[in-house]
């Protein structure tokens, strides 16, 4: 990690917010505001994987607001003061792996997208995830999650949805430093303006595209003799 890239990001203000935070929710807000109208038109909620995400009842509360009571939560309740700690750091790593879960193989063939529906739930399994790997145990706050969307996620669901959600991404919660540095610029940069070629459905299907060309990509590097490979 660069920390001229990404100290900057991980930076709390008074309230121990890290910078992360706000610029993750920014995202996945308007990425959530974009595919609304696609998912509201989608045959994908047949998909298991798309309804356990969207659970029973979406949450009410924005983004940002559920995001900020999980980072408090889990710094001033009693029960994790000191056993848990969510800092900027977990916010960059919520945020590239829930990329990852929607572009994997599992996530395209679901049709899962980031929604009003799914939002919350994807992201409390990425920051549950983050924290995780960053050596921090969880474990006892699933009850966090329920809090602080008043209700509407229950702790009981979050071990079944982190399952689903490691078995998508193949359990890949390593991320080197190139990796980590280019989420950052992404955060920077924010949401960009939504294009006129079709909105979130041709994100997808582009998505869809490039995946499909690496997947092929990576079948003929498989065949290439050991030292064409090295050569590429």
């Amino acid at each position: 990690m660069s920390a001229a890239v990404a100290g900057p990001l991980l930076c709390e203000d008074d309230q121990g917010i890290p910078r992360s935070l706000p610029l993750l929710a920014a995202l996945v807000e308007a990425e959530a505001r974009l595919c609304a109208p696609t998912a509201a038109t989608s045959r994908s909620a047949d998909s298991g994987l798309v309804r356990a995400f969207r659970g029973a009842a979406a949450p009410k509360v924005p983004i940002h607001i559920f995001m900020e009571r999980i980072h408090l939560l889990t710094r001033s309740v009693p029960a994790t003061r000191g056993m848990v700690r969510i800092d900027g750091t977990a916010f960059v790593l919520a945020g590239i792996y829930l990329t990852r879960f929607v572009r994997s193989a599992a996530g395209r063939e679901a049709g899962i997208l980031v929604e009003p529906a799914t939002a919350h739930r994807l992201v409390a399994v990425a920051v549950l995830l983050a924290a995780k790997f960053g050596g921090h145990p969880p474990s006892k706050w699933n009850w966090v999650f329920q809090d602080s969307s008043e209700g509407a996620i229950c702790a009981g669901e979050m071990a079944g949805l982190e399952g689903r959600f490691l078995r998508a991404i193949d359990f890949r919660l390593s991320v080197d430093s190139a990796g980590f540095d280019s989420f950052c610029k992404v955060l920077e940069r924010g949401p960009r303006a939504p294009s006129s070629s079709g909105g979130c459905a041709s994100k997808k299907r582009q998505a869809d595209a490039a995946a499909g060309e690496e997947d092929e990509r990576r079948r003929v590097r498989a065949c290439l003799p050991f030292p064409a490979v090295l050569s590429n």
